[in-house]
């Protein structure tokens, strides 16, 4: 066990299974003064409203149908509601935030060097609150950066389908939740490892590995810290583009087959962002 100031992770567990599987991990933040509600609910309010999602706590697990705000006043009195109003509150980007960018980059600094070398080093990163409602859910969901998730409050249980066993049922769900068809769940679930997650407890998510959460009674607080490597951008633009080639009726090679077709996919895939950007700013 790598014992740091902030986080307590087993470094050769973690190198075994980075970007593969999840694993549990320890830290020391659950009586930091930033984690209070008082705390989180001035931070909501000082995120600009693009940060701040508020949505139903009791969606289904295996579709959420898509974002939804179901928010109305100020960001804080929801947070401060929490527990009767029935929502789930997402802060996004808090690294906005100084006194939280700080926190963020204490934290991934002490994790930074058991990142495997292959993967080409850690960028982007970034910070996310969630308070939730008493027994709230998250439904089942891929992310495309890896990240930490810490429970700061409350109880919540983080279900994750690795899918190692089955390369062809984990490469047909990806596509399918890429291309916006409906994902075989019960599947999901058969082969989900299930994380209890109590107040100093976390879990690291690989990218792009299905999971799903729920909560027990009592308010959810976790902070969560999520970063980009140099393989998982990579692999995020082959998949973006191979999802544009199954429209087009094609069968395109999943990521890591070939890595100079990887590259060039992931190359176009930038490409398409800049004129897209380039587009929306002509139009503006």
């Amino acid at each position: 066990m790598q014992t740091t100031e902030i986080v307590k992770i087993d470094a050769a567990q973690l190198t075994s299974a980075f970007a593969r599987r999840s694993v549990a991990v320890r830290h020391g933040l659950v009586d930091h003064p930033l984690f209070t509600l008082d705390a989180i609910a001035d931070l909501a309010d000082r995120l600009p409203p693009h940060s701040v999602r508020r949505e139903r706590g009791d969606l289904p697990l295996a579709n959420s149908g898509g974002y939804v705000d179901v928010g109305e006043g100020p960001p804080s009195a929801t947070v401060l509601d929490v527990e009767r109003n029935g929502f789930r509150i997402s802060l996004r980007d808090i690294q906005q935030a100084p006194e939280y960018a700080r926190l963020i980059n204490e934290c991934l600094d002490e994790v930074e060097p058991l990142i495997p070398a292959s993967e080409g080093g850690m960028r982007r990163r970034a910070g996310y609150l969630f308070i939730s409602c008493p027994a709230a859910t998250t439904p089942m969901h891929y992310d495309v950066e890896h990240s930490f998730l810490l429970q700061v409050r409350g109880t919540k249980h983080v279900s994750v389908a690795a899918l190692e066993h089955d390369s062809h049922l984990r490469q047909r769900e990806l596509d399918r939740y890429l291309d916006g068809a409906e994902n075989d769940f019960a599947s999901m679930q058969a082969a989900a490892e299930t994380f209890r997650l109590d107040p100093g407890v976390g879990v690291y998510l690989p990218s792009y590995v299905p999971h799903w959460v729920e909560t027990e009674a009592g308010i959810s607080i976790s902070f969560s810290i999520p970063f980009y490597t140099a393989r998982c951008e990579q692999a995020h633009g082959v998949h973006r583009i191979n999802s544009r080639l199954r429209k087009l009726r094609l069968s395109p090679q999943p990521a890591g087959r070939w890595e100079p077709r990887d590259k060039l996919k992931a190359a176009t895939f930038r490409s398409l962002l800049r004129a897209r950007n380039a587009t929306r700013k002509l139009l503006t």
